[in-house]
């Protein structure tokens, strides 16, 4: 951890202070690499850099946005939801069993869903077919967009539930249900855009007063509801 957090610093200050300076001397044929140039070979070398500079007992990942001053911020920590990952978490090995065959991890997580589930007053087998489609009860995925555990929780949206560590599957349950739950109140328990809600933001549902015109949303709600229909009937 110390030393990502040594990489980290030293990269914010080569960026924002502009401490690196590269110049090409006056030749024939030579010519003086552009601003946008510049700046897209210093963003492609930190990357580089960061790949193998961060020690490979860290398993955090690391996210990158860069502001309006042209300011590059590296961050293991996003607080913004301008940042983009760059780096993934490590992934942890995945449990085997005789035949070395993965084992479900369906059975594994269902007393958690199911304690939380009627804790928040929800049926288990919705929080199941939730956790089912966002991360194919894995605890320690990871998507584009930065949404991480079993229930793909946002940065920010597990800081507003308090969840300090989303790959816990407590704690990723706990407030993944909660915030399912929240939802669903909010929307009197329209499930469709509950759902919507949780997969491209609660605003966006209002917005458009319903589902709104995203493809990947409507996928998603469509796959939620064909899975839990499935596990009702299990």
């Amino acid at each position: 951890m110390i030393q990502k957090i040594k990489t980290i610093e030293i990269i914010k200050y080569i960026i924002s202070l502009k401490a690196v300076r590269w110049t090409f001397p006056a030749r024939r044929h030579h010519h003086p690499l552009t601003a946008l140039k510049y700046k897209g070979f210093i963003c492609c070398l930190l990357v580089f850099f960061l790949s193998f500079s961060v020690s490979k007992q860290v398993s955090a990942e690391i996210y990158t946005y860069e502001d309006d001053n042209g300011t590059v911020h590296f961050s293991n920590v996003p607080t913004d939801p301008q940042f983009t990952m760059i780096i993934p978490p490590k992934e942890e090995p995945k449990l085997t069993g005789k035949n070395g065959k993965q084992n479900n991890n369906h059975s594994a997580f269902n007393k958690l869903i199911t304690d939380k589930s009627y804790q928040y007053g929800l049926d288990p087998a919705l929080v199941k077919a939730v956790i089912a489609v966002e991360s194919d009860f894995n605890p320690r995925a990871v998507s584009e967009k930065g949404a991480m555990g079993l229930m793909q929780l946002m940065p920010l949206t597990a800081k507003d539930l308090g969840v300090s560590n989303t790959f816990d599957p407590a704690s990723n349950v706990d407030g993944g249900t909660r915030y399912l739950r929240y939802l669903l109140d909010y929307f009197n328990w329209d499930i469709e855009l509950a759902l919507a809600a949780y997969h491209a933001g609660k605003s966006r549902v209002e917005r458009h007063f319903g589902i709104p015109p995203i493809p990947a949303t409507h996928a998603y709600v469509k796959r939620v509801k064909s899975t839990y229909k499935k596990y009702i009937v299990q």
